[in-house]
This record gives C-alpha cells, sequence and structure tokens, in this order.
C-alpha cells in the first residue's frame, strides 16, 4: 500500500508565541481591539455629553462618566465572542486557506476578512436580526483585515491566526 502524501500548509506555521493556545490568543487580541474601539466610543459618548451645557434645559447627571467603562467592557465582551466565532471559522477553513494559489495581498487577507465577516454575521443573528448581522458582519471583516493586516506588515510569515488550525 502506498503512504498517503501529506500536504503542506502554504504558510510556514508559527511557533507557539506563549503559553496560551491560539485560539485563545486569537480571540483575546480581538477583545483587546474591541476594548480599544469601545473606549473611543465612551469618550467620545462623554465629550458629546459634556458640550451639552450650552442647551438651556441640560442638567448636569453625575453618572455620564459610567458609560466609559462600560462600553469598554461590553465591547471587550463582543470581542470576545467574536473573536472566539472567527477563531473557530478559522480552523474549519484552514484547507481551504491552504489551497488557494497566488501570494497577492487578496489572497493572503481575503479568506480572514471573509472569516470576520461570517464570524459578525453569525453573531448579529444571535443578537437582534438583519439590521445587526449586517452591521456586526462590517464590524468583523474590519476587524479581521486590520488585524491581519498588521500581522503582515509586522513581516510574520502569515497572520498569527494561522496557527490557530495547527494546534
Amino acid at each position: 500500500m502506498a503512504t498517503p502524501v501529506r500536504l503542506r500548509p502554504k504558510y510556514k506555521p508559527r511557533s507557539k508565541i506563549g503559553p496560551l493556545p491560539g485560539f485563545v490568543f486569537v480571540a483575546l487580541r480581538w477583545a483587546v481591539a474591541w476594548a480599544i474601539v469601545g473606549l473611543v466610543v465612551g469618550v467620545l459618548s462623554l465629550v458629546r455629553k459634556a458640550l451639552s451645557f450650552t442647551e438651556a434645559n441640560a442638567n448636569p447627571d453625575g453618572g455620564t462618566a459610567f458609560w466609559v467603562p462600560v462600553m469598554i467592557g461590553a465591547a471587550a465582551a463582543a470581542g470576545l465572542g467574536i473573536g472566539s466565532i472567527y477563531t473557530g471559522l478559522l480552523a474549519v477553513s484552514a484547507d481551504w486557506r491552504d489551497s488557494l494559489e497566488g501570494d497577492d495581498w487578496k489572497t493572503r487577507l481575503g479568506p480572514y476578512v471573509l472569516c470576520g465577516a461570517a464570524a459578525g454575521l453569525i453573531a448579529g443573528f444571535l443578537v437582534g436580526g438583519i439590521t445587526a448581522a449586517l452591521f456586526f458582519a462590517v464590524l468583523g471583516a474590519c476587524t479581521a483585515g486590520a488585524l491581519t493586516w498588521i500581522d503582515i506588515r509586522k513581516g510574520l510569515d502569515g497572520p498569527r491566526s494561522q496557527s490557530v488550525a495547527r494546534r
């Protein structure tokens, strides 16, 4: 009997980055990225409320600053959830990603953006229908594109999320 041929991955698998497995590490990166967005949204909300002193019926509200940590926590939780779905989709689509031909930016970035959009779509449907699904699909695609682009710009052999399917 002939021995089966073992397919080699398109990009060289990265060594383990730290004590966390790849799955957890990628999900935590998504949580951090979304927490930063939550911080920006919370601060902008705080500034918008602080500038309302010019209105005639403005009343000082002591709980306005409370929204900054709430937005950070909510965004981090959403990022962790969508990042977990994203890494699951990466693990499932590893063979498809490795079979793509070419080495241009579309081939390297495209599958990750599609997985991010699909993860956002799944989470959006769970949260609140077609409008939320489309909203989170766009955010998921942007997050996946940004994090993958950062990894490619750092000169890594592939995105860090490449190691998810290899564990």
